[in-house]
């Protein structure tokens, strides 16, 4: 690989870290507001909510411990991982609406 391909690719590798680190702020964000809305729930309605919610921070937990790792893979490593993690963002995605 030439020292090019060596340089786009620690470019990209780090596009896509600024991205995940964005997107996981934003899961952040969009939980915190959930969580504010359903403190007017009632108290069955709520504990349904905050399932909910605990569910969706746990799933932005994988995702943000993932991204850690990948932080500190190999390249070939991290394009495996890259890969994976892709995935849970669509899904994580398809829950929050």
């Amino acid at each position: 690989m030439s020292a090019k391909g060596t340089k786009d690719d620690k470019s990209a590798k780090d596009a896509y870290f600024t991205m995940m680190d964005s997107q996981i702020k934003k899961w952040d964000a969009e939980v915190d507001k959930l969580r504010a809305k359903g403190e007017h729930l009632s108290a069955e309605a709520r504990a349904k909510y905050d399932e909910q919610l605990k569910a969706m921070r746990a799933s932005r937990d994988a995702a943000h411990k993932k991204l850690q790792e990948m932080r500190a893979a190999s390249e070939s490593a991290w394009q495996h991982m890259q890969a994976g993690v892709g995935h849970r963002v669509g899904v994580d995605e398809e829950r929050l609406g």
